[in-house]
């Protein structure tokens, strides 16, 4: 029986609407839970939509298919059609993954719209959905997942006549992005300023177009030539009748290298100054939490997605926090309690030590192709970053109005209250920013962080319930805060 006969294709047929039935249902099957946002039932409710879509786009491209007189090439087109619907669907399917991971119980959900309040206030052109995954790591997907589904069923709308694309998506017509973190850190709240890198990937993007692309190879080109050529010049036995095949394809491969560790460096370090900008100092130090997880020297390569050394990352965020046009840092011991500013002072002076190793920068030296693609970061950085700084300018974080109520946060942590409010009577009370918030959180963590192990080296055993009560305030600190704010913006109406 030939493989594109009507038999085999009939159940071929019948297999992709099965897949695409079998994601409705757990479409359905997770509408029925509980979502702190409404962004992943429009998720849900999509995915059914598009999939009921694809359905019709198979029934139409087997109904098209004159069986009694099918050439073997329409036959073949035919069948390449269906395997087009079927890759989507099987695509799609994965998608599901997305909506399961930000039901309320995966979630930590008190936070949810407020995260999501912050982020629309920032990028309000952008839908964006938040939701765990297993892998330990926030990242965000950059791709417009909205434009990528019209892209899926743009090919069949000659051929489907019950749905209309704008039927499709009519609860889907913003460009839509997905925010994912670790699921072992749903609760560790002091590592979701985090979220102000992945935010950085979205408000810096921009910066990536076609003109600066070529601009770059355009301007690396001949350093690179000249890096290959003086290789092979070195290498016994290179004037072969193929050298020049040879010099030409490593050409190609270096440039190709060099334009990735130049974008994903550039990428990666803009988003970090854009989280510092707006985060302030809780942004610097989660990311020395994540840093110290990894090794901090490790030169950008295929292996790592190109991602700049942690050491350089954390330099390029100091280089933000000291070059403000205000002090951060030292804390001073008049605004602060003396433990806690010696405590986070001390925390600071260790990031400045730990920069001053330049040993990222020799291994970034020691190979000419990272060695020519970081020159242009640096100065790309320069650029960038004044650009940023002045369409961020009303939103960058300013150390006399976040160090202005942060001792009075760090006092209600201390004393078991949510600091979700500078409350100094029933009259005069304000609420606080997720930026306060998280910032007071920090502060407060790194000034007993000293004792997690006493002088003989054995661990505390109450320090992991202090933690958890730690977070728990700060939880419940920026959903009352968002509350409050909810309450007095409606009937300020």
């Amino acid at each position: 029986m030939p493989h594109r006969s009507r038999e085999l294709v009939e159940v071929y047929a019948l297999e992709i609407i099965s897949r695409s039935q079998a994601i409705q249902e757990k479409c359905k099957r997770l509408l029925s839970q509980d979502f702190t946002s409404q962004t992943p039932k429009s998720l849900a409710k999509t995915l059914i939509s598009i999939c009921l879509y694809l359905e019709a786009a198979v029934k139409s491209i087997f109904k098209s298919i004159n069986w009694e007189n099918v050439s073997d090439k329409e036959n073949e087109a035919s069948l390449l059609k269906l395997q087009g619907v079927d890759f989507r669907i099987c695509e799609l399917g994965a998608h599901v993954r997305y909506v399961d991971g930000a039901t309320t119980q995966k979630l930590p959900w008190s936070i949810i719209k407020p995260i999501e309040k912050y982020i629309q206030s920032l990028i309000p052109e952008k839908t964006i959905m938040l939701r765990v995954q297993w892998k330990h790591n926030y990242s965000v997907i950059t791709t417009d997942i909205c434009e990528l589904y019209n892209d899926y069923l743009y090919e069949y709308k000659d051929i489907v006549e019950e749905y209309s694309l704008e039927k499709v998506f009519k609860d889907f017509n913003k460009p839509f992005h997905i925010i994912s973190f670790p699921s072992l850190e749903r609760k560790n709240i002091l590592l979701h300023c985090l979220f102000s890198h992945e935010i950085g990937h979205l408000i810096s993007n921009k910066y990536f177009n076609n003109d600066r692309r070529d601009k770059f190879v355009n301007k690396i080109w001949k350093r690179i030539n000249d890096i290959v050529l003086s290789t092979f010049s070195m290498v016994p036995g290179q004037k072969s009748l193929f050298a020049p095949v040879h010099i030409q394809t490593k050409i190609t491969q270096e440039l190709t290298r060099a334009k990735n560790a130049w974008e994903r460096g550039l990428e990666e370090l803009l988003s970090d100054i854009i989280g510092v900008l707006l985060f302030g100092p809780a942004m610097l130090f989660s990311t020395l939490e994540m840093a110290i997880q990894d090794d901090m020297d490790r030169p950008p390569d295929l292996t790592n997605n190109f991602y700049p050394p942690w050491r350089l990352r954390l330099r390029e965020m100091l280089k933000v926090i000291q070059n403000s046009s205000q002090e951060f840092f030292p804390l001073q011991k008049n605004i602060f309690t003396v433990k806690t500013a010696d405590s986070v002072n001390k925390r600071f002076e260790a990031i400045k030590n730990i920069v001053q190793d330049e040993s990222d920068r020799e291994k970034i030296q020691n190979d000419p192709i990272l060695k020519v693609a970081y020159k242009e970061v640096g100065e790309n950085i320069v650029e960038a970053q004044k650009y940023y700084q002045e369409q961020l300018k009303d939103l960058i974080i300013k150390p006399s109005i976040l160090y202005k109520r942060m001792s009075h946060f760090i006092d209600r942590i201390d004393n078991g209250i949510p600091p979700n409010a500078d409350e100094n009577s029933i009259d005069d009370r304000e609420p606080a920013t997720i930026v306060e918030i998280i910032n007071a959180a920090w502060f407060h963590k790194i000034s007993w962080e000293d004792d997690i192990f006493n002088k003989n080296g054995c661990f505390d055993e109450n320090i992991c319930k202090k933690r958890d009560i730690m977070n728990r305030l700060t939880l419940k600190a920026i959903e009352y805060a968002n509350l409050e704010k909810e309450y007095r913006d409606y009937y300020s109406k």
